[in-house]
């Protein structure tokens, strides 16, 4: 049960996290009004406080975000790679470091 509750614990961290990341980058857009970019910087501020009770953070979530956890799954859908069209090449293997470097052992002071 602990599991379940640590796993769901994450999964909200990671909704937390997805909601601000898209509230700043309206709010530094530039195309938000002043009465906006106040609500979402109130919005932000309220999503970071761990204080905060868990029902006003999805609400938050939702009034700003709409559904953020369908355009959350859009979002990494849309950005996993079709590994059929990646094309793997072989890199170039830099010369061995230890041809380069000297070690010069300082000698310990005997008193």
């Amino acid at each position: 049960m602990a599991s379940e509750e640590e796993l769901n614990q994450a999964e909200l961290q990671k909704e937390i996290l997805w909601c601000v990341s898209q509230l700043k980058s309206k709010v530094e857009s530039g195309k938000l009004p002043d009465k906006k970019v106040a609500e979402a910087q109130k919005a932000i501020k309220v999503l970071k406080n761990p204080q905060s009770p868990l029902i006003k953070i999805r609400q938050v979530m939702r009034t700003n975000c709409g559904d953020y956890r369908a355009k959350m799954a859009a979002e990494e859908k849309s950005a996993k790679l079709d590994l059929s069209k990646v094309k793997l090449s072989a890199a170039p293997v830099p010369p061995k470091a230890s041809d380069k470097v000297t070690f010069i052992k300082k000698s310990a002071a005997v008193s």
